[in-house]
């Protein structure tokens, strides 16, 4: 019964691609620059493609080059910094046959959450191909720790994709918080496209001393002071954890699968959650492609 139920997922879900060409421009994150993002059609089966000087660099884990404060992918000498917000948004959309052009460094940061590009892509309109999606699915639980801070993924009961997230910071404003769901489009788009991205007000100096955080500004980051948040007010009690989801989603979007499995963290990064896809490819024994 449960072959005939995985079997059924996989026809009835179909490869979604979007209808017309659409753009955004903006100041991006870390480098400070200002960006254009242009989302393109691409025909069924060529996956998602970055764009940038005439160099395509194909959505994938061996195209990461650094998770340093942000996912970065690249390749014959051209780089595309912080991914993880535009590809959450494209992951939860369906999309899984995109070029993405740019003609900065990194997407534009937008407000700082994954909303913006939600509504970029429903504009460009999303279709369905003839082609049925491919899904990981997840038959091993597999860990990668850092100290006490760990990611982990493990077989899915209910054949979805689910999350639970814990962090913790030493700040009176964040503390620990813990939030889960099913990943699914309505989820993404109600409870955690619109978390935003968070820094400390303390760490900005030196961020920008290496070259990070160029672009971060009052109206992009949730700035944490001390003891109260210093620009804005929350969309959700627990946005952090929230955003930290987001951000899963999008390291893991560079699998190239929908996923089936139960996602689990306490303290993740993109570090630990590029090594957990390393992880989970290491080894066929790990997963099954459907």
């Amino acid at each position: 019964m449960l072959l005939i139920t995985r079997f059924l997922y996989t026809r009835a879900m179909k490869e979604k691609g979007i209808k017309q060409s659409v753009s955004v421009s903006g100041i991006t994150l870390h480098k400070g620059e200002l960006a254009t993002l242009r989302l393109h059609p691409l025909e069924s089966g060529k996956g998602i493609i970055f764009y940038k000087s005439g160099i395509e660099i194909p959505l994938n884990y061996k195209n990461v080059v650094d998770t340093t404060m942000a996912t970065t992918i690249g390749f014959n000498g051209v780089t595309i910094h912080t991914i993880e917000h535009l590809m959450s948004a494209i992951y939860a959309s369906g999309i899984k046959n995109l070029l993405i052009e740019l003609d900065a460094n990194e997407p534009p940061i937008l407000d700082g959450s994954g909303l913006d590009f939600c509504h970029l892509i429903k504009s460009a309109g999303i279709v369905e191909t003839e082609h049925n999606k491919k899904i990981i699915n997840i038959k091993k639980e597999i860990k990668v720790n850092n100290g006490n801070r760990y990611v982990s993924i493990s077989p899915s009961l209910n054949n979805n994709f689910f999350i639970d997230s814990v962090i913790y910071f030493p700040n009176k404003v964040i503390g620990e918080q813990h939030f889960s769901l099913e990943v699914n489009s309505k989820n993404y788009l109600n409870e955690i496209a619109p978390a935003r991205t968070f820094g400390f007000f303390s760490e900005f100096e030196y961020l920008k001393s290496k070259g990070l955080a160029l672009g971060a500004n009052y109206n992009n980051v949730i700035v944490v002071g001390d003891n109260e948040i210093l620009n804005t007010t929350l969309r959700f009690e627990n946005e952090f954890v929230r955003h930290k989801i987001l951000d899963v989603i999008g390291d893991l979007s560079i699998l190239g699968y929908d996923i089936v499995g139960n996602y689990k963290s306490f303290a993740s990064s993109h570090a630990l959650n590029y090594a957990l896809i390393k992880a989970i490819l290491s080894d066929s024994e790990n997963f099954i492609i459907e």
